[in-house]
């Protein structure tokens, strides 16, 4: 089975994605798993997470059986990101886990426990799309909603991804594709 392990710090505090990962791997050993490739990623959830998303991108062509994470807040912040990649990625035959949550879908009880966050997120949503509604009816009466005239975004959009346009409006360097490493983990002692 071609495991991915995800690891990301996001402050200067941080510096060393090292305990995450070793967790994970030990993880894995203990599974059985015995090929993965590790992610490593030092980016804030507020900026654009280019590794992530190319660990997304190779998960979704078929690259991973699964997705191995220290805990869910390390690959996802919002709890909507999460329940719409975990729809996808479980629609692909896609297993994430997270293992100091103890969420494992690979067991019965891991994936009825999984079923019953992603029902809870929804219903999150689903309150947070009520009051957002019900906010919007109280002004529509008040005031004129939309952008100020004037103020339209005239910068051409690029075409080559959500994620180089952020970089761009950051002012940070564009993304090239990330290279996981991969460890064996029969060699590991």
């Amino acid at each position: 089975m071609k495991v991915a392990i995800y690891a990301r710090v996001s402050t200067k505090g941080q510096n060393s994605t090292e305990q995450q990962v070793q967790t994970c791997l030990d993880f894995c050993k203990m599974k059985g798993w015995v090929n993965a490739d590790v992610f490593r990623e030092k980016e804030s959830s507020v900026k654009a997470r280019p590794v992530f998303a190319e660990l997304l991108r190779l998960a979704k062509t078929g690259h991973y059986q699964t997705i191995v994470v220290f805990r869910l807040d390390r690959a996802w912040r919002k709890a909507r990101q999460f329940v719409m990649d975990y729809a996808m990625l479980k629609d692909r035959g896609i297993k994430v886990v997270s293992v100091m949550e103890g969420l494992d879908p690979t067991t019965p009880i891991g994936e009825a426990t999984m079923t019953i966050i992603m029902a809870l997120n929804q219903l999150e949503r689903d309150n947070i799309s009520l009051a957002t509604k019900q906010r919007l009816d109280i002004i529509k009466n008040s005031k004129k909603l939309g952008r100020p005239k004037g103020s339209k975004d005239k910068a051409l959009r690029e075409t080559i991804g959500y994620i180089n346009r952020w970089a761009t409006l950051k002012g940070s360097k564009k993304v090239d594709r990330y290279k996981p490493e991969t460890v064996d983990l029969k060699n590991m002692g």
